[in-house]
């Protein structure tokens, strides 16, 4: 009995350490000059147009257009970095999934101090 509970007990340690670190290489990575087609729509794509896409929850954040107005307050007067890293999980984007990464956020920080290159 104690050696099935010793494996039991292995098997779930190593089932939460591989899922600790199950980031995406990208995730993991801060990129320097990013431009909306090539990294931050993908991240959008990923994590926001499913609730924020044809009118479904404001912001649509689906076009370069939007996300840019999103961020320069002619959509909304929350800003997305502020949103995804809110201490206040109620508040935190995206709603009902893991956190962003830190670099992640980062990344799409950059972006907007950058001026929101396109492409």
């Amino acid at each position: 009995m104690k050696k099935i509970n010793l494996i039991i007990t292995t098997l779930v340690g190593i089932v939460f350490f591989v899922s600790c670190d199950s980031r995406t290489q990208q995730e993991l990575e801060i990129v320097k000059d990013p431009t909306y087609v090539k990294n931050i729509k993908p991240i959008m794509d990923a994590k926001c147009v499913s609730c924020h896409s044809g009118g479904n929850q404001f912001p649509d954040l689906d076009t370069y257009a939007a996300v840019k107005g999103a961020q320069d307050g002619t959509n909304s007067n929350q800003l997305l970095c502020s949103l995804m890293s809110s201490p206040c999980t109620s508040n935190r984007m995206p709603k009902g999934d893991a956190p962003l990464s830190s670099s992640t956020i980062t990344t799409i920080s950059t972006w907007i101090n950058n001026n929101y290159p396109e492409q």
